[in-house]
Protein backbone atom coordinates (compact mmCIF):
# COMPACT_ATOMS: atom_id res chain seq x y z
CA UNK A 1 0.00 0.00 0.00
CA UNK A 2 1.54 3.25 -1.07
CA UNK A 3 1.90 6.14 1.34
CA UNK A 4 -0.69 8.85 1.56
CA UNK A 5 0.17 11.80 -0.66
CA UNK A 6 -0.68 15.16 0.83
CA UNK A 7 -1.41 17.83 -1.76
CA UNK A 8 0.43 21.12 -2.03
CA UNK A 9 -2.80 22.87 -1.12
CA UNK A 10 -3.05 20.97 2.14
CA UNK A 11 0.58 21.74 2.95
CA UNK A 12 -0.18 25.42 2.64
CA UNK A 13 -2.88 25.19 5.30
CA UNK A 14 -1.48 23.01 8.06
CA UNK A 15 1.68 22.74 10.03
CA UNK A 16 3.60 19.50 9.64
CA UNK A 17 2.47 18.32 13.05
CA UNK A 18 -1.18 18.86 12.18
CA UNK A 19 -0.68 17.16 8.82
CA UNK A 20 0.71 14.06 10.48
CA UNK A 21 -2.11 13.75 13.00
CA UNK A 22 -4.76 14.49 10.37
CA UNK A 23 -3.44 11.86 7.99
CA UNK A 24 -3.39 9.22 10.67
CA UNK A 25 -6.90 10.17 11.83
CA UNK A 26 -8.37 9.81 8.35
CA UNK A 27 -6.31 6.86 7.17
CA UNK A 28 -8.07 3.52 6.84
CA UNK A 29 -6.27 0.28 6.11
CA UNK A 30 -7.82 -2.96 4.97
CA UNK A 31 -6.90 -4.45 8.33
CA UNK A 32 -8.72 -1.70 10.21
CA UNK A 33 -11.78 -2.10 8.00
CA UNK A 34 -11.99 -5.81 8.76
CA UNK A 35 -11.31 -5.30 12.47
CA UNK A 36 -14.97 -4.42 13.04
CA UNK A 37 -17.86 -5.80 10.93
CA UNK A 38 -19.77 -2.56 11.59
CA UNK A 39 -17.39 -0.65 9.30
CA UNK A 40 -18.94 -2.39 6.29
CA UNK A 41 -22.05 -0.24 6.81
CA UNK A 42 -20.24 3.01 6.00
CA UNK A 43 -22.59 5.96 6.60
CA UNK A 44 -25.16 3.41 7.81
CA UNK A 45 -22.88 2.34 10.65
CA UNK A 46 -24.67 2.41 13.97
CA UNK A 47 -23.36 5.23 16.15
CA UNK A 48 -20.34 4.67 18.35
CA UNK A 49 -19.55 7.43 20.80
CA UNK A 50 -16.13 8.57 21.93
CA UNK A 51 -14.34 6.50 24.54
CA UNK A 52 -11.34 8.70 25.18
CA UNK A 53 -11.17 10.48 28.53
CA UNK A 54 -11.84 14.20 28.39
CA UNK A 55 -8.95 16.64 28.69
CA UNK A 56 -9.55 18.87 31.74
CA UNK A 57 -10.18 22.53 30.96
CA UNK A 58 -7.54 25.07 32.03
CA UNK A 59 -7.88 26.08 35.66
CA UNK A 60 -10.68 28.55 36.30
CA UNK A 61 -12.68 27.77 33.13
CA UNK A 62 -16.21 26.40 33.44
CA UNK A 63 -18.53 25.16 30.64
CA UNK A 64 -21.57 27.36 30.03
CA UNK A 65 -22.81 26.79 26.46
CA UNK A 66 -22.92 24.02 23.81
CA UNK A 67 -23.46 24.46 20.08
CA UNK A 68 -24.44 21.22 18.34
CA UNK A 69 -25.32 19.85 14.92
CA UNK A 70 -26.31 16.19 14.65
CA UNK A 71 -27.37 13.85 11.93
CA UNK A 72 -30.58 11.89 12.45
CA UNK A 73 -30.19 8.47 14.03
CA UNK A 74 -30.32 5.03 12.43
CA UNK A 75 -33.10 4.59 9.90
CA UNK A 76 -34.71 2.26 7.41
CA UNK A 77 -33.49 2.59 3.81
CA UNK A 78 -35.09 5.63 2.25
CA UNK A 79 -37.14 4.26 -0.67
CA UNK A 80 -39.54 1.41 -1.44
CA UNK A 81 -37.60 0.46 -4.58
CA UNK A 82 -34.48 -0.17 -2.50
CA UNK A 83 -36.30 -3.17 -1.06
CA UNK A 84 -38.73 -4.18 -3.82
CA UNK A 85 -36.23 -4.20 -6.70
CA UNK A 86 -34.02 -7.02 -5.37
CA UNK A 87 -36.95 -8.72 -3.58
CA UNK A 88 -39.01 -9.00 -6.79
CA UNK A 89 -36.10 -10.44 -8.76
CA UNK A 90 -35.49 -13.06 -6.07
CA UNK A 91 -39.21 -13.81 -5.71
CA UNK A 92 -39.63 -14.49 -9.43
CA UNK A 93 -36.55 -16.70 -9.42
CA UNK A 94 -37.84 -18.55 -6.37
CA UNK A 95 -41.18 -19.23 -8.06
CA UNK A 96 -39.30 -20.48 -11.11
CA UNK A 97 -37.08 -22.76 -8.98
CA UNK A 98 -34.00 -20.88 -10.14
CA UNK A 99 -32.45 -20.13 -6.75
CA UNK A 100 -29.72 -22.01 -4.95
CA UNK A 101 -30.17 -22.90 -1.27
CA UNK A 102 -28.33 -19.69 -0.39
CA UNK A 103 -30.47 -17.77 -2.87
CA UNK A 104 -33.65 -19.04 -1.19
CA UNK A 105 -32.30 -17.98 2.20
CA UNK A 106 -31.43 -14.54 0.84
CA UNK A 107 -34.92 -14.19 -0.64
CA UNK A 108 -36.49 -15.01 2.73
CA UNK A 109 -34.33 -12.42 4.51
CA UNK A 110 -34.83 -9.70 1.91
CA UNK A 111 -38.58 -10.35 1.94
CA UNK A 112 -38.62 -10.05 5.74
CA UNK A 113 -36.66 -6.78 5.58
CA UNK A 114 -39.00 -5.42 2.88
CA UNK A 115 -42.12 -6.25 4.87
CA UNK A 116 -40.68 -4.67 8.01
CA UNK A 117 -39.74 -1.49 6.12
CA UNK A 118 -43.08 -1.13 4.33
CA UNK A 119 -44.48 2.35 4.94
CA UNK A 120 -41.46 3.29 7.08
CA UNK A 121 -39.02 4.23 4.30
CA UNK A 122 -36.38 6.59 5.66
CA UNK A 123 -38.00 6.57 9.09
CA UNK A 124 -36.11 6.58 12.37
CA UNK A 125 -35.71 3.09 13.86
CA UNK A 126 -35.72 2.27 17.58
CA UNK A 127 -31.93 2.09 17.32
CA UNK A 128 -31.93 5.71 16.13
CA UNK A 129 -34.04 6.79 19.10
CA UNK A 130 -31.63 5.05 21.46
CA UNK A 131 -28.64 6.73 19.82
CA UNK A 132 -29.98 10.25 20.35
CA UNK A 133 -31.12 9.58 23.88
CA UNK A 134 -27.63 8.34 24.67
CA UNK A 135 -25.95 11.37 23.13
CA UNK A 136 -28.17 13.69 25.17
CA UNK A 137 -27.50 11.77 28.39
CA UNK A 138 -23.73 11.81 27.98
CA UNK A 139 -23.83 15.50 27.07
CA UNK A 140 -25.81 16.20 30.25
CA UNK A 141 -23.45 14.33 32.56
CA UNK A 142 -20.25 15.47 30.81
CA UNK A 143 -21.13 19.15 31.19
CA UNK A 144 -23.51 19.39 34.17
CA UNK A 145 -22.86 23.11 34.60
CA UNK A 146 -24.48 23.80 31.21
CA UNK A 147 -27.70 22.04 32.17
CA UNK A 148 -27.86 23.07 35.81
CA UNK A 149 -30.88 24.93 37.22
CA UNK A 150 -29.55 25.18 40.76
CA UNK A 151 -29.72 28.42 42.73
CA UNK A 152 -32.33 29.89 40.43
CA UNK A 153 -30.26 29.50 37.26
CA UNK A 154 -32.26 29.16 34.07
CA UNK A 155 -31.31 26.56 31.47
CA UNK A 156 -32.75 27.60 28.12
CA UNK A 157 -32.20 25.41 25.07
CA UNK A 158 -33.12 26.26 21.50
CA UNK A 159 -33.64 23.04 19.50
CA UNK A 160 -34.56 22.83 15.81
CA UNK A 161 -34.57 20.30 12.99
CA UNK A 162 -35.36 19.96 9.33
CA UNK A 163 -38.95 19.01 8.55
CA UNK A 164 -37.97 15.43 7.69
CA UNK A 165 -39.64 13.13 10.25
CA UNK A 166 -36.49 11.17 11.14
CA UNK A 167 -34.80 14.45 12.09
CA UNK A 168 -37.80 15.69 14.05
CA UNK A 169 -37.96 12.40 15.96
CA UNK A 170 -34.21 12.49 16.60
CA UNK A 171 -34.64 15.95 18.11
CA UNK A 172 -37.56 14.68 20.17
CA UNK A 173 -35.54 11.74 21.51
CA UNK A 174 -32.67 14.04 22.49
CA UNK A 175 -34.89 16.65 24.12
CA UNK A 176 -37.02 14.10 25.92
CA UNK A 177 -33.97 12.60 27.61
CA UNK A 178 -32.70 16.01 28.70
CA UNK A 179 -36.09 16.80 30.23
CA UNK A 180 -36.12 13.47 32.02
CA UNK A 181 -32.73 14.26 33.54
CA UNK A 182 -33.77 17.78 34.56
CA UNK A 183 -37.47 18.67 34.20
CA UNK A 184 -36.62 22.33 34.92
CA UNK A 185 -34.85 22.74 31.59
CA UNK A 186 -36.70 25.04 29.17
CA UNK A 187 -36.60 23.76 25.57
CA UNK A 188 -37.94 25.62 22.56
CA UNK A 189 -38.44 23.21 19.67
CA UNK A 190 -39.05 24.00 16.02
CA UNK A 191 -39.07 22.20 12.68
CA UNK A 192 -39.68 24.53 9.76
CA UNK A 193 -38.67 25.08 6.16
CA UNK A 194 -37.38 28.52 7.07
CA UNK A 195 -34.29 26.99 8.70
CA UNK A 196 -32.57 26.31 5.41
CA UNK A 197 -29.17 26.48 7.07
CA UNK A 198 -29.90 23.07 8.61
CA UNK A 199 -30.00 21.37 5.22
CA UNK A 200 -29.46 23.90 2.47
CA UNK A 201 -29.88 21.53 -0.47
CA UNK A 202 -27.33 21.71 -3.25
CA UNK A 203 -26.94 19.87 -6.52
CA UNK A 204 -23.66 18.24 -7.42
CA UNK A 205 -23.42 18.92 -11.18
CA UNK A 206 -21.16 15.91 -11.60
CA UNK A 207 -23.10 13.39 -9.49
CA UNK A 208 -23.98 11.25 -12.52
CA UNK A 209 -20.30 10.83 -13.36
CA UNK A 210 -19.51 9.79 -9.79
CA UNK A 211 -22.07 6.97 -10.07
CA UNK A 212 -20.37 5.82 -13.28
CA UNK A 213 -17.03 5.75 -11.47
CA UNK A 214 -18.65 3.75 -8.65
CA UNK A 215 -20.23 1.15 -10.93
CA UNK A 216 -17.09 0.72 -13.03
CA UNK A 217 -15.12 0.18 -9.84
CA UNK A 218 -17.54 -2.57 -8.77
CA UNK A 219 -17.38 -4.22 -12.22
CA UNK A 220 -13.61 -4.19 -12.24
CA UNK A 221 -13.16 -5.56 -8.73
CA UNK A 222 -15.95 -8.10 -8.23
CA UNK A 223 -16.49 -11.30 -10.19
CA UNK A 224 -20.14 -10.59 -11.03
CA UNK A 225 -20.85 -14.03 -12.54
CA UNK A 226 -19.39 -15.81 -9.52
CA UNK A 227 -21.55 -13.79 -7.14
CA UNK A 228 -24.73 -14.41 -9.12
CA UNK A 229 -23.99 -18.13 -9.36
CA UNK A 230 -24.04 -18.31 -5.57
CA UNK A 231 -27.71 -17.22 -5.65
CA UNK A 232 -29.05 -18.48 -9.00
CA UNK A 233 -28.75 -22.07 -10.21
CA UNK A 234 -29.26 -21.09 -13.85
CA UNK A 235 -26.76 -18.55 -15.29
CA UNK A 236 -28.89 -17.98 -18.40
CA UNK A 237 -31.96 -17.19 -16.29
CA UNK A 238 -29.98 -14.68 -14.24
CA UNK A 239 -28.64 -13.05 -17.40
CA UNK A 240 -32.11 -12.73 -18.91
CA UNK A 241 -33.92 -11.50 -15.78
CA UNK A 242 -31.47 -9.09 -14.15
CA UNK A 243 -31.29 -5.87 -16.12
CA UNK A 244 -28.21 -4.58 -14.30
CA UNK A 245 -26.17 -7.08 -12.24
CA UNK A 246 -24.20 -4.27 -10.58
CA UNK A 247 -27.42 -2.50 -9.57
CA UNK A 248 -28.77 -5.79 -8.19
CA UNK A 249 -25.63 -6.41 -6.13
CA UNK A 250 -25.62 -2.84 -4.83
CA UNK A 251 -29.30 -3.17 -3.87
CA UNK A 252 -28.61 -6.29 -1.81
CA UNK A 253 -25.58 -4.59 -0.28
CA UNK A 254 -27.64 -1.53 0.71
CA UNK A 255 -30.18 -3.66 2.59
CA UNK A 256 -27.33 -5.61 4.19
CA UNK A 257 -25.50 -2.57 5.54
CA UNK A 258 -28.71 -1.06 6.90
CA UNK A 259 -29.90 -4.16 8.78
CA UNK A 260 -27.82 -3.32 11.90
CA UNK A 261 -30.00 -0.19 12.13
CA UNK A 262 -33.03 -2.48 12.32
CA UNK A 263 -31.80 -4.68 15.13
CA UNK A 264 -35.27 -5.98 16.07
CA UNK A 265 -35.21 -8.18 12.96
CA UNK A 266 -32.13 -10.00 14.25
CA UNK A 267 -31.01 -10.98 10.73
CA UNK A 268 -27.97 -10.23 8.60
CA UNK A 269 -27.09 -10.32 4.92
CA UNK A 270 -23.40 -9.59 5.20
CA UNK A 271 -22.65 -13.32 5.01
CA UNK A 272 -23.56 -13.43 1.30
CA UNK A 273 -20.52 -11.30 0.47
CA UNK A 274 -16.89 -12.31 0.76
CA UNK A 275 -14.51 -10.13 2.72
CA UNK A 276 -13.02 -8.70 -0.46
CA UNK A 277 -16.46 -8.05 -1.93
CA UNK A 278 -17.49 -6.14 1.20
CA UNK A 279 -14.33 -4.07 1.00
CA UNK A 280 -14.90 -3.30 -2.68
CA UNK A 281 -18.55 -2.36 -2.20
CA UNK A 282 -17.67 -0.13 0.76
CA UNK A 283 -14.96 1.60 -1.27
CA UNK A 284 -17.47 2.25 -4.05
CA UNK A 285 -20.02 3.74 -1.62
CA UNK A 286 -17.27 5.73 0.08
CA UNK A 287 -16.19 7.22 -3.27
CA UNK A 288 -19.69 8.56 -3.95
CA UNK A 289 -19.99 10.10 -0.49
CA UNK A 290 -16.57 11.72 -0.85
CA UNK A 291 -17.27 13.14 -4.31
CA UNK A 292 -20.84 14.28 -3.65
CA UNK A 293 -20.57 15.67 -0.11
CA UNK A 294 -16.92 15.56 0.93
CA UNK A 295 -13.88 17.79 0.38
CA UNK A 296 -12.90 16.44 -3.05
CA UNK A 297 -11.14 18.74 -5.48
CA UNK A 298 -13.90 17.96 -8.01
CA UNK A 299 -17.04 19.09 -6.15
CA UNK A 300 -15.87 19.85 -2.63
CA UNK A 301 -16.18 23.63 -2.97
CA UNK A 302 -19.84 23.36 -3.99
CA UNK A 303 -20.59 21.15 -1.00
CA UNK A 304 -18.66 23.29 1.49
CA UNK A 305 -20.19 26.51 0.19
CA UNK A 306 -23.61 25.02 0.89
CA UNK A 307 -22.73 24.69 4.59
CA UNK A 308 -21.63 28.29 5.04
CA UNK A 309 -25.11 29.31 6.20
CA UNK A 310 -24.86 26.72 8.95
CA UNK A 311 -21.39 27.82 10.04
CA UNK A 312 -22.60 31.43 10.06
CA UNK A 313 -25.49 30.41 12.28
CA UNK A 314 -23.14 28.60 14.67
CA UNK A 315 -21.00 31.73 15.02
CA UNK A 316 -23.99 34.06 15.33
CA UNK A 317 -25.68 31.94 18.01
CA UNK A 318 -22.44 31.53 19.96
CA UNK A 319 -21.87 35.27 19.96
CA UNK A 320 -25.40 35.80 21.25
CA UNK A 321 -25.03 33.18 23.99
CA UNK A 322 -21.73 34.70 25.11
CA UNK A 323 -23.06 38.25 25.15
CA UNK A 324 -26.45 37.58 26.75
CA UNK A 325 -25.79 34.60 28.99
CA UNK A 326 -29.35 33.28 28.76
CA UNK A 327 -28.91 30.41 26.25
CA UNK A 328 -27.37 27.15 27.47
CA UNK A 329 -27.41 25.21 24.20
CA UNK A 330 -28.29 25.41 20.53
CA UNK A 331 -29.19 21.95 19.23
CA UNK A 332 -29.62 21.33 15.50
CA UNK A 333 -30.71 18.13 13.73
CA UNK A 334 -30.24 17.36 10.05
CA UNK A 335 -28.56 15.03 7.60
CA UNK A 336 -25.23 13.48 6.60
CA UNK A 337 -25.21 15.40 3.33
CA UNK A 338 -24.83 18.61 5.34
CA UNK A 339 -22.68 17.69 8.29
CA UNK A 340 -20.05 16.10 6.02
CA UNK A 341 -19.32 19.35 4.13
CA UNK A 342 -19.63 21.30 7.40
CA UNK A 343 -16.85 19.20 8.96
CA UNK A 344 -14.68 19.85 5.91
CA UNK A 345 -15.43 23.59 5.92
CA UNK A 346 -14.57 23.76 9.62
CA UNK A 347 -11.26 21.98 8.92
CA UNK A 348 -11.93 19.31 11.52
CA UNK A 349 -8.91 17.03 11.50
CA UNK A 350 -9.18 14.15 9.04
CA UNK A 351 -12.36 15.50 7.48
CA UNK A 352 -10.86 17.77 4.82
CA UNK A 353 -8.10 15.81 3.08
CA UNK A 354 -7.84 15.96 -0.71
CA UNK A 355 -7.31 12.85 -2.84
CA UNK A 356 -7.74 12.87 -6.61
CA UNK A 357 -7.26 9.14 -7.24
CA UNK A 358 -10.61 7.37 -6.59
CA UNK A 359 -8.79 4.14 -5.75
CA UNK A 360 -6.99 5.87 -2.89
CA UNK A 361 -9.85 7.85 -1.35
CA UNK A 362 -10.39 5.31 1.42
CA UNK A 363 -6.79 5.79 2.54
CA UNK A 364 -7.45 9.39 3.57
CA UNK A 365 -11.24 9.66 4.04
CA UNK A 366 -13.67 7.07 5.39
CA UNK A 367 -17.41 7.63 5.60
CA UNK A 368 -17.87 5.48 8.71
CA UNK A 369 -15.36 7.70 10.53
CA UNK A 370 -16.73 10.98 9.20
CA UNK A 371 -20.48 10.37 9.30
CA UNK A 372 -21.96 7.28 10.93
CA UNK A 373 -25.60 7.40 11.94
CA UNK A 374 -26.25 10.16 14.51
CA UNK A 375 -22.84 11.73 13.87
CA UNK A 376 -22.58 15.04 15.70
CA UNK A 377 -20.28 17.99 16.10
CA UNK A 378 -20.32 19.74 19.47
CA UNK A 379 -18.64 23.03 20.28
CA UNK A 380 -18.38 23.27 24.04
CA UNK A 381 -17.73 26.76 25.39
CA UNK A 382 -15.94 27.56 28.67
CA UNK A 383 -15.52 30.89 30.44
CA UNK A 384 -12.86 32.03 32.87
CA UNK A 385 -14.73 33.22 35.94
CA UNK A 386 -12.10 35.88 36.66
CA UNK A 387 -11.14 37.34 33.28
CA UNK A 388 -14.28 36.45 31.34
CA UNK A 389 -12.21 34.96 28.49
CA UNK A 390 -14.07 32.34 26.44
CA UNK A 391 -12.45 29.20 25.07
CA UNK A 392 -13.97 26.33 23.10
CA UNK A 393 -13.25 22.70 22.32
CA UNK A 394 -14.58 20.57 19.48
CA UNK A 395 -16.11 17.12 19.82
CA UNK A 396 -16.79 14.89 16.82
CA UNK A 397 -18.87 11.86 17.83
CA UNK A 398 -17.96 12.94 21.37
CA UNK A 399 -14.23 12.62 20.71
CA UNK A 400 -11.97 15.66 21.09
CA UNK A 401 -10.68 16.83 17.70
CA UNK A 402 -8.41 19.58 16.41
CA UNK A 403 -8.65 22.44 13.97
CA UNK A 404 -5.72 24.33 12.36
CA UNK A 405 -5.84 27.32 14.71
CA UNK A 406 -2.81 28.12 16.83
CA UNK A 407 -3.34 27.35 20.51
CA UNK A 408 -1.24 26.68 23.58
CA UNK A 409 -4.11 24.96 25.42
CA UNK A 410 -5.06 22.19 22.95
CA UNK A 411 -7.61 20.71 22.55
CA UNK A 412 -9.03 24.05 23.71
CA UNK A 413 -8.96 27.18 21.55
CA UNK A 414 -9.61 30.84 22.32
CA UNK A 415 -12.98 31.71 20.83
CA UNK A 416 -11.67 35.00 19.49
CA UNK A 417 -9.12 33.09 17.38
CA UNK A 418 -11.63 30.48 16.23
CA UNK A 419 -14.19 33.11 15.27
CA UNK A 420 -11.62 35.08 13.30
CA UNK A 421 -10.50 31.94 11.47
CA UNK A 422 -14.03 30.97 10.43
CA UNK A 423 -15.15 34.49 9.59
CA UNK A 424 -12.23 34.71 7.19
CA UNK A 425 -13.51 31.53 5.51
CA UNK A 426 -17.00 33.03 5.22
Amino acid sequence: MKNIIISVFTLSVFTLVTLFSTALNGQTTKGEFFSDPAHASGVYQVYKHGIASATPAPEGYKPFYISHYGRHGSRWVHSAESYTYPRDILRDAFNANKLTALGESVYERVDLAAKDAFGRYGGLTPVGVKEHRGIAERMFFSFPEVFSTENGRECNIYSRSTVVPRCVLSMAANNERLKELNPQINITREAADRYRYLNNSYKNPKSDSTYVIRDEFVKNNIDIDKFLSSLFNDPLYAEEHIDSPVKFIRALHLIAIDLPCVSHLNISLLDIFSRDQLFTLWQAFNMVMYYNTGPSSVTGKIAMDSSKLLLSNIIECANYAIANGNISADLRFGHDSYIIPLLALMDIEGMNVLEDNPNDIYKVWSDFKVSPMAVNIQLVFFRDEMSGEVIVKFLHCENEVKIPVVTDIAPYYRWADVKAYYEQKL
